[in-house]
């Protein structure tokens, strides 16, 4: 019984061996499925801010050279901040697309979710790049409204006391198509190039309106004595915006963005022989935005929204007054291959 036993472990080895040989990745993935992460979520939120403000410490500086400072305003030393204050979103919610029939929506099966894949292809002409892709997935994002106050300051802490106007945004609705996505890749050594392929096939908006929360107040024209007499009453709120806003899609946004950071000691930005008064202006880190690309921009519409005044910022009281209304048939905006913008500090 030992021999049969051992006769037919003998036998076995082999086929115990090829059991243990490793399977190549495109067996592997046949037999897990495609390698990659998918998420699929309903979230529901509300975010709120207090402050969110940009500083300039020095105020308006003109250009210095041989010790001399060029600027065609003066100089002005005290800095400030401008930025937004009381910053809310009511309901914000981001979920897959289920009902609607948007663009075709009802010829989609199955769902479709946000995905995340790594994978080696030619981009931008040169052959054997990775890249990231960020498929965007069928998502339907919606908020039932926004609002922030739009303010200047000489200190954040305080609240950015200086209020010029109110954003009001209310019951948004955009619906992205599932074939949407984004590359994210290097380019010609370190920098990074965003690939844009994204179709918005609806976008609807109740109303976005701006507000002034004091009305006319007095020492302006109209206003004698601090009492209006052509316009009456000084120190109530006033809205103008539009109402019920529907950009008609598919909204098309193709292209390439590059942006790399580079340092410049020798040109233009750092200083270069014969660029005076400037020339002086000393070596200069620059961040250089650039679209290698044509980068469209195409609504095929229509634009269709109505021109309100109201006293609330829903632009929706009894009292709302309609100036007109606005039709587009369609839009399209095209950056051309090769444009680029530069910033830099000063």
């Amino acid at each position: 019984m030992k021999r049969v036993l051992t006769f037919l472990a003998i036998m076995l080895l082999p086929l115990s061996v090829m059991a243990m040989t490793p399977v190549s990745d495109q067996t592997l993935s046949d037999v897990t499925g495609q390698a990659g992460v998918n998420i699929n979520a309903d979230l529901t939120m509300n975010i709120s801010i207090g402050t969110m403000a940009w500083g300039d410490e020095d105020g308006i500086r003109g250009f210095e050279a041989d010790g001399l400072l060029y600027s065609p305003w003066g100089t002005i030393p005290n800095g400030g901040y401008v930025g937004v204050t009381g910053f809310n979103i009511t309901n914000l919610r981001i979920k897959a697309r289920e009902a609607d029939t948007y663009n075709g929506w009802s010829s989609y099966t199955g769902l479709k979710p946000i995905t995340i894949d790594v994978a080696t292809a030619e981009k931008a002409g040169v052959a054997d790049t990775t890249f990231v892709r960020f498929g965007l997935g069928s998502l339907q994002i919606t908020m039932d409204a926004m609002s922030f106050n739009v303010a200047l300051g000489t200190d954040p802490a305080a609240g950015l006391d200086q209020l010029m106007g109110v954003v009001s945004i209310g019951d948004m609705a955009i619906y992205i198509s599932p074939y949407s996505y984004v590359d994210i890749y290097a380019h010609a050594g370190c920098g990074v190039n965003l690939e844009f392929n994204i179709i918005v096939d609806e976008f609807q908006l109740d109303y976005v309106s701006w507000g002034d929360t004091d009305g006319l107040p007095g020492g302006n024209p109209g206003v004698a004595g601090g009492v209006g007499y052509w316009i009456g009453a000084t120190n109530t709120a006033g809205y103008v915006g539009l109402d019920n806003l529907r950009i008609g899609g598919p909204i098309l946004l193709a292209g390439t963005v590059a942006i790399d950071v580079v340092y410049d000691d020798t040109g233009v930005y750092g200083g270069g022989a014969g660029m005076a008064p400037f020339k002086d202006h000393g070596p200069t880190t620059i961040v250089h935005i650039s679209f290698p690309t044509n980068f469209n921009i195409n609504v095929t519409g229509p634009i269709e929204a109505d021109v309100k005044l109201d006293s609330a910022f829903a632009l929706d009281s009894a009292n709302a007054g309609t100036l007109g209304d606005i039709y587009i048939s369609a839009f399209g905006l095209d950056i051309a291959a090769g444009s680029w913008v530069d910033i830099w500090a000063h």
